[in-house]
């Protein structure tokens, strides 16, 4: 399997897990927060609708027209699914309302992740020749940012799942 094919099995993969997920809570999980700051559910979908939209204009715009011309990327392959767990605060960005109604999120994670998926599906691109930075984590290249885009979703189906497990306290 080549290294774009990789990458797409893992998006697609991570974005049905994410929206069987998502799809799975009750009218009360959907919006319950656990703390005044925290996200529900919806909140959470609605961020990764969001990011993924994101991530296709990076790679629409910016990777896809800068040629990496022999520079390293800053993070390698497998570090890519940590980057979440360094400590660093994420930049600020698709930040969520948290008023979209569980089919409309669902319908935004399905369209989000599809036209990630066609744009990666159809590009001609040598993904590992063209690169861009992301704003916290350093300069990806192309199957990195794809990379990056499965990871993401994953890490938020993490918290989830998080969001509808309830709280087991041993006695």
């Amino acid at each position: 399997m080549s290294e774009k094919s990789a990458a797409v099995a893992a998006i697609r993969s991570a974005a049905e897990r994410l929206r069987a997920d998502c799809a799975r809570a009750s009218a009360a999980q959907w919006s319950a927060r656990p703390g005044p700051d925290a996200w529900s559910v919806a909140h959470v979908a609605e961020h990764v609708a969001i990011s993924n939209r994101g991530i296709l204009a990076t790679l629409g715009k910016r990777v896809a027209a800068s040629p990496l011309a022999g520079r390293a990327t800053d993070v390698l392959d497998l570090e890519i699914p940590y980057l979440f767990y360094r400590g660093e605060e994420p930049p600020q960005v698709a930040t969520p309302t948290g008023t979209f109604t569980q089919p409309a999120a669902l319908d935004a994670l399905d369209a989000s992740s599809r036209a990630l998926l066609d744009w990666a599906e159809g590009s001609a691109l040598d993904l590992r020749a063209v690169g861009a930075p992301h704003p916290a984590f350093g300069l990806f290249d192309g199957i990195q940012w794809l990379l990056f885009a499965a990871a993401h979703m994953e890490r938020h189906r993490a918290q989830v799942l998080g969001l509808l497990t309830p709280l087991r306290v041993s006695s």
